[in-house]
């Protein structure tokens, strides 16, 4: 038997294996909408990807948040996987590395105090190799409520002090 009988469908197969990722023109993109509204969860059962062509996920924000993406996997594993968080200009926010094997584990990502806004971009990157079996995404948001420190509430009551007693010596 020639080897190229064994080699072409081997390569035919690898290729329509790796088809949808093969493409520069070709990015999976997810729309989440406002993730302020609640948890946005996005399941497939199997994920294949190669060459550096990431799955863009893009959502929006009404509030200042923290951000959480939970990567959970049957099985997963990957060469220089990552999760990059873009703003709407496609400037880097933040990125994570995801670990190279993954057995039945969940992942949590955090992306702390980003800005209310339109347009952000979470980017999947495959890296040189990324299987992953029964994988699960949740995007999760909770706004960030100020909350005042100390220092600000003593402040404000020291002026609130003075102010009454200004008061009280000119009705004295």
């Amino acid at each position: 038997m020639k080897a190229s009988h064994v080699l072409g469908p081997i390569a035919l197969a690898l290729t329509l294996a790796f088809s949808g990722h093969a493409s520069a023109t070709v990015v999976n993109v997810t729309p989440l909408g406002n993730l302020n509204n609640g948890p946005v969860s996005n399941a497939s059962l199997l994920q294949v990807g190669a060459f550096f062509l990431p799955d863009v996920y893009t959502f929006d924000l009404t509030y200042d948040s923290n951000v959480t993406v939970d990567f959970k996997a049957l099985l997963g594993i990957s060469a220089g996987s990552s999760f990059s968080l873009y703003d709407s200009a496609d400037n880097l926010i933040s990125s994570y590395s995801i670990p190279s094997l993954i057995v039945n584990a969940t992942t949590s990502l955090s992306f702390i105090d980003i800005g209310a806004g339109t347009g952000y971009q979470f980017k999947f990157n495959p890296g040189a190799f990324n299987v992953t079996l029964s994988n699960k995404l949740t995007f999760s948001a909770t706004p960030v409520i100020p909350v005042p420190e100390p220092e600000n509430n003593a402040l404000m009551l020291a002026g609130l002090g003075i102010i009454g007693l200004i008061a009280r010596r000119k009705f004295v």
